[in-house]
């Protein structure tokens, strides 16, 4: 026997039966592609113990990379003749190993799709390998399960535009707005505001009827406001803007 296989043998005893069947290796090897698909109907339990059996396999088939793994990720050698990080088993390079221990962690039943920081915790206390959080982290969102059921906490909100000043003159830029369902007092039920919003912020309080149009406010404009301050040079209002247009049109 060549004298780095001895010398591999000494680290790892359990490989004596695997250098001599190297076919069964290349063999179970092939069967390592782990269907995530189904895992959802095993039991959770069924698929752990398959899973680590699945572990064991790739680090029997793998072991001259596993060796130099161990001092770069400080490995140890458990009972089992199997090498763990810390408590937790190392897994080969392996994407569909991977995604299945990932799976049994996520999708699975009992996990419920937590998020990544809590699946990494899951994961950590059973399988370790090399960029393990990478790896999870772009698993999950990955997730169309947790994409379609995620809420969204940063909402896209509108661009905002400043009001900027246009006068140094009062009521030359104006708020317009109504106070609605009063109680009906001499055929009035709605009080129409004219604030000043860049000078003296006064507001100007003109009663009327819930059902004024454009033309009606223009009118109260003209002749409760427009005598002491004129036309102004921007309006403000919680209408569409086709009550600014008309508004605007009819004061004009």
């Amino acid at each position: 026997m060549p004298p780095e296989i001895c010398e591999t043998m000494q680290l790892h005893p359990r490989l004596d039966c695997a250098v001599c069947n190297l076919d069964n290796i290349l063999a179970s090897e092939s069967d390592l592609q782990v269907n995530v698909a189904g895992l959802g109907e095993e039991d959770d339990t069924v698929i752990e113990d398959n899973l680590d059996n699945r572990v064991k396999i790739a680090q029997d088939a793998h072991y001259d990379t596993l060796i130099t793994w161990m001092a770069p990720h400080i490995l140890t050698l458990g009972a089992d003749n199997y090498l763990y990080k810390n408590q937790a088993l190392v897994v080969m390079e392996d994407n569909s190993l991977r995604r299945g221990v990932t799976h049994l962690f996520h999708n699975s039943l009992t996990a419920g799709h937590p998020g990544i920081s809590k699946t990494i915790d899951l994961v950590e206390q059973h399988y370790w390998w090399p960029h393990m959080c990478d790896f999870i982290t772009a698993y999950v969102k990955g997730c169309a399960t947790c994409q379609m059921n995620k809420v969204n906490t940063h909402p896209t909100k509108p661009p905002l535009f400043p009001i900027t000043p246009t006068s140094d003159l009062p009521f030359q830029t104006i708020a317009v707005n109504f106070i609605t369902k009063r109680p009906p007092s001499q055929r009035y039920d709605t009080i129409l505001t004219v604030t000043d919003h860049d000078v003296s912020k006064a507001s100007i309080f003109i009663p009327c009827q819930e059902s004024i149009d454009s033309e009606g406010v223009a009118k109260l404009y003209t002749s409760q406001v427009f005598p002491h301050y004129g036309i102004p040079l921007k309006i403000i209002s919680d209408r569409d803007t086709r009550f600014d247009s008309a508004f605007t049109k009819e004061l004009c």
